[in-house]
């Protein structure tokens, strides 16, 4: 009788009170039974007002929008149910024949319609439900919310806090910078600044739609103030899009407001691994977003010599080393030399995007640099026959991530020297054709040198350095972004340059933004490039332009437009060491990983689609199952399972839109 009850209390022209009056008013009485034997199975029900048997005509999950807060992880769940929709007009409450809860890191919801949160992420999580064939959808908005305390501030201190307005107009915000995108998966970013006080206490308040941090804090000078990793990766993942941070003051006697910054966070990881010289160590290092340590792969190899001046192909297999060491080709997969004897020929060589094949560097960088005309072959130091660039050879060469340019600086080969140029490539082919002209050299000393050019994922936009010298250990630099289509087009990266910098070194930090090298598919909504910055970090490193030279990290939008500045503000890359004079980033996919292997991203999987574990475990590299998920293989954007809502296929990886 309850299930029937419920039928009515939610339903057409009767309601269950005066249902109850003509039938009677206990479980017991006579009259209208619920409907019974097999009801839940078919598409049928039982018809109470005599018009013969009801269609099914659709379900309805309740609430249709829900939110819970789960305050300092104290489980908080929501319960859903299902509606059955009939044609006479009629409702009932139905157990549906399954749940589903689209954010597994979020929460779960079980066979009976009860969420329960993860507390490991917030988010909007979408929960069906169907049966016999039709399904239902409503929206559950789970918001994480962390009160801490650890400086023991009085409740007083707190309000006065929280409630603060008035500008501070001592303290001097050092790290990091306002607007800063930041992906998932790295380590947390620490906040400094300087001339506070011993004894000042702190409202540090970190928000966002889906997740919210409220910390009472001490940071004695040096003030700095990082979120456990626990509560930033909690951040991260529950956040895609704008976040902002909130940081006030009481010095003892005034409560102020020292910044109010907005951030945005992509919803992805970055992709891949950069690959980097230790300038102190003499040797290439690498190191992968997220991790706390890099890694010296080179030793665990048996390199150890002086190996500079590297490349690294963007699917991650194929590093050449153009050092003092006798290895000039290093197999990644097996972790071992594969070719030896062209020294530093080699140095910084462009390489295809497999591996097979590198163009030799001409520019005069210390060393000296190879060279020699042509394609050759990574393998065996062979040149390549009929590549079209024979006779012809280039300034720091690079090729697209896609295989389909091969961009340089012209170091006098019948262009004008020092411009920025790029030939047509066909990777199937491994030929060259259609040698152009894109930008050129300044009108000024200090503009005049082009160096160390890049490409974005999709081929379309190069960045590069514009200054007043290529050795990065004496000149200045500035980056600039251009269309591949447009000659002249340039663009400087103001905000990835500094420009505005509020740090304690102010002008200083200026005009040192060198090396600039893009991941080879975009994450999150954006591309990325490392770069090798000899700015100030934070109130971290203060020392010259000498003792500072670490790899920063940039987001450039999805879809830059013609005369505008398409880049954020650069963050230092976590995980690198801090008295490490770090250059020369090359950002790689992954060796790839076969079927069965764990994965995060398709781009890690030799056939490039990772999905859910056939036991319910953890994602693993294996074949095609429909659509292709976020980060996985496409041809076209229509083989994404969001290309509706704007993912589309950038280099042959699903990537996902630009969060709002």
């Amino acid at each position: 009788m309850r299930v029937w009850l419920a039928w009515f209390s939610v339903g057409g022209a009767l309601s269950a009170a005066a249902l109850l009056g003509a039938c009677g008013s206990d479980e017991g009485s006579s009259g209208f039974q619920p409907p019974t034997g097999g009801d839940d199975s078919g598409a049928d029900t039982f018809d109470p007002f005599g018009n013969g048997t009801a269609k099914l005509t659709g379900i309805t999950v309740e609430p249709p929008t829900a939110t819970i807060e789960i305050l300092n992880d104290v489980v908080v769940t929501q319960t859903f149910t299902v509606t059955g929709h009939y044609s006479d007009g009629s409702q009932k409450a139905v157990a549906p024949d399954g749940w589903a809860a689209n954010l597994p890191l979020v929460g779960a919801i079980d066979g009976k319609g009860t969420f329960t949160p993860s507390m490991l992420a917030g988010g909007g999580v979408t929960i069906t439900a169907n049966y016999q064939g039709n399904k239902g959808s409503a929206t559950l908005n789970v918001k994480l919310h962390y009160t801490q305390n650890p400086g023991n501030v009085p409740a007083g201190t707190q309000g006065k806090l929280k409630n603060a307005s008035v500008a501070d107009a001592v303290i001097q915000w050092a790290y990091p910078y306002d607007k800063t995108v930041f992906p998932r998966g790295l380590g947390s970013a620490p906040l400094e600044w300087n001339q506070g006080g011993a004894a000042d206490q702190y409202y540090v308040h970190l928000k966002s739609a889906f997740y919210e941090l409220e910390t009472f804090t001490t940071a004695p000078p040096p003030s700095r103030f990082a979120l456990p990793q626990i509560d930033w990766g909690k951040f991260v993942d529950s956040t895609s899009g704008a976040a902002d941070l909130f940081v006030n003051r009481w010095d003892g006697a005034n409560a102020t407001t020292v910044i109010h910054h907005t951030w945005t966070i992509a919803p992805a990881s970055m992709r891949g691994t950069v690959y980097y010289w230790a300038n102190n160590l003499g040797r290439v290092m690498r190191i992968k977003p997220g991790a706390s340590a890099p890694d010296d792969f080179l030793s665990a190899g048996g390199v150890t010599g002086c190996s500079t001046c590297h490349a690294v192909s963007a699917d991650g297999s194929t590093l050449v080393i153009g050092g003092d060491v006798s290895t000039s080709t290093f197999d990644l997969k097996a972790n071992k030399p594969s070719f030896s004897g062209m020294g530093r020929a080699w140095a910084q060589p462009a390489l295809t995007p497999d591996g097979k094949f590198l163009v030799e560097n001409a520019s005069p960088l210390p060393g000296p640099p190879g060279g020699a005309d042509g394609l050759w072959n990574s393998a065996n130091g062979q040149r390549a026959p009929n590549s079209g660039l024979d006779g012809r050879t280039f300034g720091m060469p690079t090729f697209a991530p896609d295989g389909t340019r091969l961009v340089y600086r012209d170091e006098g080969n019948g262009g004008t020297p020092g411009s920025l140029r790029e030939w047509d490539f066909d990777p199937k082919l491994v030929k060259a054709s259609n040698d152009h002209e894109l930008v050129k050299p300044g009108a000024t000393a200090a503009l005049a040198t082009i160096s160390f050019p890049t490409v974005t994922p999709d081929a379309k936009w190069i960045v590069y350095g514009r200054g007043n010298t290529i050795d990065t250990r004496f000149g200045t630099s500035d980056l600039y972004i251009t269309s591949a289509t447009a000659p002249n087009s340039e663009v400087r990266l103001a905000q990835a340059d500094g420009d505005g910098y509020p740090f304690a070194a102010g002008a200083r930090d200026l005009a040192w933004n060198f090396e600039p090298t893009f991941a080879p598919v975009a994450a999150g909504g954006y591309f990325w490039f490392v770069m090798t910055s000899r700015r100030t970090y934070g109130n971290e490193l203060l020392g010259s332009k000498d003792q500072t030279k670490q790899l920063w990290v940039v987001a450039i939008d999805q879809t830059p437009q013609l005369g505008k500045d398409p880049s954020h503000p650069a963050f230092r890359l976590p995980g690198q060491a801090i008295d490490s004079l770090n250059m020369r980033g090359f950002w790689a996919l992954d060796p790839c990983k076969q079927d069965g292997s764990s994965c995060s991203s398709g781009t890690e999987c030799c056939n490039g689609y990772c999905d859910p574990s056939p036991d319910g475990g953890p994602p693993v590299c294996g074949p095609k199952q429909g659509c292709a998920n976020n980060g996985d293989k496409c041809d076209v954007s229509a083989d994404c399972c969001g290309s509706a809502s704007g993912t589309t296929c950038i280099n042959h990886v699903c990537s996902e839109p630009t969060p709002n």
